[in-house]
């Protein structure tokens, strides 16, 4: 029997979102939702793992901080 390929994912670097929502002085994820233009409980499922990032919460995320894909956000396997 073939072998399926394995899955991919990607998840949020919640280390490098965290230094860029400290640089803009988003101290809470109430600000940083905001800031990004998402639900509060959405950012903060996607931050813990529960969820992975659709892509409007990535096109919205790379949108308002100006930062490359791989700056905040990892492809796992």
């Amino acid at each position: 029997m073939p072998s399926s390929p394995p899955a991919t994912v990607i998840r949020l670097r919640p280390d490098a979102f965290a230094a860029w929502a400290a640089r803009l002085g988003l101290e809470t994820e109430g600000a940083q939702a905001e800031h990004i233009g998402v639900d509060r409980t959405t950012l903060s499922r996607v931050r813990r793992g529960d969820i992975i990032p659709g892509e409007r919460f990535i096109a919205a995320v790379l949108a308002a901080s100006g930062c490359k894909f791989e700056k905040l956000f990892e492809v796992v396997q």
